[in-house]
């Protein structure tokens, strides 16, 4: 089957607006927010001077510093993977603030947008992740360290997203004495949100083929240069 020629800009834009979308809406149906972003959450419940875009993207500069520390090197890629946490940020409270007026009641209503909320998010990371564009840092994490240790994606994907439930957990109880931010779906979304996403990845690399504005090669050689490398400097000592 011939695949649909898409420019790669544009799969990006999907995956920025599809993520923040599926987010806010998982925010409103208060059924637990998706793990990977359960802890910037409880931060923003906690200390709320700060919106949830703002400490979304604090807690995902974080990210990076622990990934430079596993790969050993700082790129191009790596800082505007910065960049694009900081529009994810201002992007998801530009949809919390849209959603305001939006209400919903009864428990059916509240899974209904939880179910709508998790597949927008799926997508979402999909679309990131096909795009090749520099993505946001804990997906940049996730897909740098499996490549790094040789795992699968939506294994590591699936781990990454416990560590991160288990840390809202502890901070919930840390600011609240109790649990705030985490629902009955933040569990099943640390249980399945992996899988989803990897089904995703798996139908767009089937149907859709990414094109860059520039030729590939100059594209990857500017996102790839290495502004700190800790290996060289190591093996220079």
């Amino acid at each position: 089957m011939k695949k649909v020629r898409i420019y790669n800009f544009f799969i990006f834009l999907l995956g920025l607006f599809s993520l923040t979308l599926g987010i806010a809406l998982v925010v409103k149906s208060n059924l637990g927010i998706s793990v990977a972003m359960s802890f910037p959450y409880v931060l923003s419940l906690g200390l709320t001077k700060l919106t949830l875009g703002q400490w979304s993207y604090i807690v995902q500069g974080l990210s990076l510093v622990v990934l430079f520390f596993i790969v050993k090197k700082l790129t191009v890629k790596h800082l505007m993977s910065f960049v694009v946490a900081f529009l994810f940020g201002v992007t998801l409270d530009m949809f919390n603030k849209l959603l305001v007026p939006f209400q919903v009641f009864t428990i059916m209503e509240r899974i209904m947008v939880f179910v709508l909320g998790s597949i927008v998010i799926s997508i979402g990371v999909a679309a990131f992740v096909k795009s090749n564009y520099p993505i946001m840092p804990f997906d940049t994490f996730v897909k740098e360290v499996s490549i790094e240790k040789n795992i699968k994606y939506a294994k590591f994907k699936t781990g990454f997203d416990l560590v991160c439930l288990t840390t809202s957990i502890i901070s919930s109880f840390l600011f609240f004495r109790k649990i705030q931010g985490v629902h009955i779906g933040t569990f099943i979304s640390a249980m399945v949100l992996g899988s989803s996403i990897g089904f995703c990845i798996d139908r767009m690399n089937r149907y859709i083929e990414g094109v860059d504005f520039l030729p590939p090669d100059k594209t990857k050689k500017v996102l790839e240069l290495k502004l700190l490398n800790i290996e060289k400097s190591e093996r220079a000592c």
